[in-house]
């Protein structure tokens, strides 16, 4: 599919890939089919060529003493406790992008290169950078400001060319923390998203020192190019307590989350 016009989100139950299913086996799921793809021509405002797609983890459901537990310790704590949480969870996005120019008639308009950014949600709380993209251009007729869980870096990539790149363990951790604190805790979000937690803890003591963050149970891709290309990925996922859904009679945990919303600008 071709972008100047924007791809909607796909969300997909993706197949799993595991060779033993046991829990200290990293499970695949691979992005969804076919692979994302973006013309590199921009939209009729000129904002660049962008396409999106994600897909859903599969987790099973509690069992009713793992309800009851989870329930415990809420109450103890005063606040909800997830059942997919980040210390039990460890996310990793493998990515490919491929540059579809001919290598023998390269475009020279400018440098080629993309851009990856990461989106998603708990199973509190939806995060979509489009949509705080609408809300901080309200007003103005400057260009959008993108703002993603996980940004990665823009890369030069020439015709022809394919990059494989790895979104990590904490850059995920991190991301899952600052999704709680402005879903769960209304952490002023521009502040917490731009800003490493490890660097500058900006907005993040409102979240209490006890609270169990939960893990992203959905990925959402958005991709920006200015030539044509293509991305595939694959989600990594380890499991320390076995919680992700295997072929056995478990059920498909399925919660339903809030989409943040941005606050009002202030008039």
């Amino acid at each position: 599919m071709r972008a100047g016009q924007a791809l909607q989100a796909m969300i997909v139950l993706a197949p799993v890939v595991c060779a033993a299913c046991d829990m200290n086996t990293p499970l695949y799921f691979p992005s969804p089919e076919p692979a994302l793809e973006v013309s590199g021509m921009p939209d009729a405002k000129g904002n660049p060529s962008r396409g999106e797609n994600g897909l859903s983890l599969q987790f099973r459901n509690p069992t009713a003493e793992e309800q009851k537990l989870l329930d415990q310790q809420a109450a103890s704590l005063g606040f909800d406790v997830p059942w997919i949480q980040r210390d039990n969870v460890h996310i990793e996005l493998i990515y490919t992008v491929t540059n579809n120019d001919d290598p023998m008639n390269p475009s020279t308009d400018g440098v080629p290169q993309f851009a990856i950014g990461i989106d998603g949600a708990n199973e509190y709380t939806k995060y979509d950078e489009n949509i705080v993209s609408m809300a901080l251009q309200q007003g103005n007729n400057d260009p959008p400001t993108v703002i993603p869980l996980i940004p990665v870096t823009p890369q030069v990539i020439q015709p022809g060319q394919t990059i494989t790149g790895t979104v990590r363990e904490d850059d995920f951790a991190e991301a899952e923390l600052d999704l709680y604190a402005i879903g769960e805790w209304m952490a002023p979000y521009a502040a917490v998203l731009i800003n490493n937690s490890q660097v500058n803890p900006v907005g993040l003591e409102m979240v209490p020192p006890n609270a169990v963050i939960p893990a992203l149970i959905e990925i959402d891709v958005n991709f920006t190019a200015n030539r044509d290309m293509t991305v595939k990925y694959d989600v990594r996922v380890r499991d320390d307590h076995n919680q992700l859904l295997h072929l056995t009679t478990d059920t498909l945990f399925s919660p339903t989350p809030a989409l943040f919303q941005p606050p009002a600008p202030a008039p």
